[in-house]
C-alpha cells in the first residue's frame, strides 16, 4: 500500500450504492485491508418514534437483495420497511390487469420464492451507514468536497480545511455528480416531459403482494406492494399536468387515480403527501479515467417505469468490489490502476446502456400511435413462454456476475 495516499479509496457520496460499496470492499480479501473514506456530510438522521414509511423506495432485484443478504444487511431491515413481491402485472389503458393482453410474471413460474422487495431507501442506508460506523479502519469525512485536483498517484479532494489524498476516487453522489462535473466528464442527458408523483395509498382491496403497473398515454402508473398493506404509488405523467395532480382534493385525486387503475384495488385513499419530481436521462460517456470511478446515478439515470435505477447502481458496486478484489491478489496491486478500472467499464457500461435504451424505448413506444399494438405485443410476450423467462431473468439480475 502507498502509505504516502492518506487513503487507498475516497468514496464520496453516502447513499444506498456509495455505502454498498464500501461493505462489499470490506468483505473480502484482501481488499478488506484497504483503507476506506466516505466523504458524507449529511449522516442519516435517527428515525423519529413511529415516523411513517418514506416515500422513496425502490423494488430490489433478487440479485441486489443477494448482495445485501452477503453483507448481514437484508436480516437488519426492520420488517416495516421491505416486502416481498410475488407477481407483476402490467396492461395498458383499454385493457385489463386479467385480460389478453396483459402480461404477468410470477415467482412460481420463474421458480424464485419472491420477484423482488419493495423497500424503503432510507431504511437502507441507515443499516449500511451502522455497519460502516463499526469498522475502525472506515474514515468518515463530514465536511463536503469542494476541490479537487490530481497528483501523478493520488487524486487530491480538499474537505473543509484539509487536503485528502487518494490513489482511487469513486464518485457515487447522484445525479448532479459533484465528482463527475470537477473532472470534466461530459454526460448526455435530457428529458422526458414527464413527472412522477409519489404517495403512499390505503386500497379497499388488498394488494395480494403483488405489483400493479397500467400505461396511460402519458406515461405508466405503478402500484407497489408496502409491509404494512399500503401500496406506493408512482404516477408518472406529463409535466403539465402535475399542478393539476397536485392541486385537486384528495376526494377528486383518488377517484382520478382509480380511474386510471382500472379500479384495481378498488377505492383508494391518500395517506401521505403527494410529492412530485421530473424525470431525466443521463449517461456519462466515460465511466473510470485516472484513478477514479463513476457508479451509480452519477454514471447513468435511467427512466423508473421498471424500477431498475437502484438495482443497476447495486450491480455497478458489486461489479467494481468484484474487480478490485481480484486485482488485490497481485503483490503491489494498485487500486487506480486504469487496467482494473478499464474492466469495471466494460463490463458496466454496456448493460446499463442497453436498460437505458430499452426503459426509453419502452416509454416513448406505449406514448405513442402504436401503443394499441404494443398492448397486445404484451399479451403475446405472456404467451412467449422462452422469451418471458428471457425478460424475468434480465428484470431479476440473474445474468450478472458479482465476481464470486
Amino acid at each position: 500500500m502507498n502509505r504516502a495516499a492518506d487513503c487507498d479509496i475516497m468514496i464520496i457520496g453516502g447513499g444506498m450504492v456509495g455505502l454498498l460499496l464500501a461493505r462489499l470492499i470490506q468483505q473480502q480479501q484482501p481488499a478488506a485491508e484497504l483503507r476506506i473514506a466516505v466523504v458524507e456530510p449529511q449522516p442519516p438522521a435517527p428515525r423519529e418514534p413511529g415516523a411513517d414509511l418514506d416515500l422513496r423506495v425502490s423494488a430490489l432485484a433478487p440479485s441486489s437483495l443477494d448482495l445485501l443478504q452477503r453483507i448481514g444487511a437484508l436480516d437488519a431491515l426492520p420488517a416495516a420497511t421491505r416486502h416481498p413481491y410475488e407477481t407483476m402485472r402490467v396492461w395498458q389503458d383499454g385493457g385489463g390487469p386479467h385480460g389478453d393482453h396483459a402480461l404477468c410474471f410470477s415467482a412460481a413460474e420463474t421458480g424464485v420464492a419472491a420477484l423482488g422487495a419493495i423497500v424503503e431507501n432510507r431504511a437502507v442506508r441507515e443499516v449500511l451507514w451502522e455497519q460502516l460506523a463499526a469498522a475502525p479502519a472506515l474514515q468518515w469525512i463530514d465536511q463536503p468536497a469542494e476541490q479537487l485536483r490530481r497528483t501523478d498517484d493520488t487524486c487530491v479532494v480538499r474537505c473543509g480545511d484539509r487536503d485528502w489524498h487518494t490513489r482511487l476516487l469513486v464518485g457515487a453522489d447522484g445525479a448532479r455528480s459533484w465528482v463527475r462535473q470537477e473532472l470534466g466528464v461530459q454526460s448526455r442527458a435530457g428529458g422526458y416531459r414527464q413527472n412522477a408523483l409519489v404517495a403512499h395509498l390505503a386500497t379497499e382491496v388488498p394488494h395480494a403482494d403483488t405489483a400493479w403497473q397500467k400505461f396511460l398515454p402519458d406515461g405508466p402508473v405503478a402500484l407497489l406492494p408496502l409491509a404494512d398493506g399500503r401500496s406506493s404509488l408512482v404516477w408518472t405523467h406529463a409535466e403539465e399536468r402535475t399542478a393539476e395532480l397536485q392541486n385537486m382534493s384528495e376526494q377528486a385525486f383518488a377517484a382520478c387515480l382509480q380511474q386510471a387503475t382500472d379500479a384495481v384495488l378498488g377505492a383508494i385513499t391518500c395517506t401521505t403527501e403527494r410529492r412530485s419530481f421530473p424525470l431525466q436521462r443521463s449517461h456519462a460517456e466515460i465511466y473510470t479515467g485516472e484513478r477514479f470511478a463513476l457508479l451509480g446515478d452519477a454514471a447513468h439515470r435511467v427512466h423508473p417505469l421498471a424500477g431498475q435505477g437502484a438495482n443497476l447502481g447495486f450491480r455497478d458496486a458489486a461489479v467494481l468490489a468484484a474487480e478490485l478484489g481480484r486485482h488485490l491478489q497481485h503483490r503491489w496491486a494498485d487500486p487506480g490502476d486504469p487496467r482494473v478500472l478499464r474492466r469495471y467499464e466494460r463490463r458496466r457500461k454496456g448493460d446499463n446502456a442497453l436498460t437505458l435504451g430499452l426503459m426509453d424505448g419502452l416509454n416513448a413506444l406505449f406514448r405513442s400511435p402504436l401503443a394499441n399494438v404494443a398492448g397486445a405485443g404484451l399479451g403475446l410476450v405472456n404467451r412467449a413462454g422462452p422469451l418471458k423467462r428471457l425478460l424475468a431473468e434480465q428484470a431479476m439480475g440473474r445474468d450478472i456476475d458479482s465476481g464470486d
